[in-house]
């Protein structure tokens, strides 16, 4: 698999994971998710890595930002 299939694969599954709020995917779930969009793409070890990554750093990020937006719209508000 070129380095581009597999960065547009995991760039969905990122969007995949981000809609998913709050209830996100289980790591079984993100990968099922591969395998019906590529069949054909073999899960390594370093990919589960990859996947695992995803799941930890995409929803504390999301947070982050839903906390920051909340902030800020919160000071905008009271002005």
């Amino acid at each position: 698999m070129s380095k581009n299939l597999k960065k547009e694969l995991f760039s969905g599954l990122a969007d995949w994971i981000i809609d998913s709020e709050p209830n996100y995917p289980s790591f079984g779930e993100c990968k099922l998710w591969v395998k019906k969009k590529d069949s054909k793409f073999i899960i390594t070890k370093e990919v589960e890595k990859e996947i695992l990554m995803l799941l930890t750093y995409l929803p504390m990020s999301q947070q982050m930002n839903n906390e920051l937006h909340a902030k800020y719209l919160d000071q905008i508000l009271n002005k």
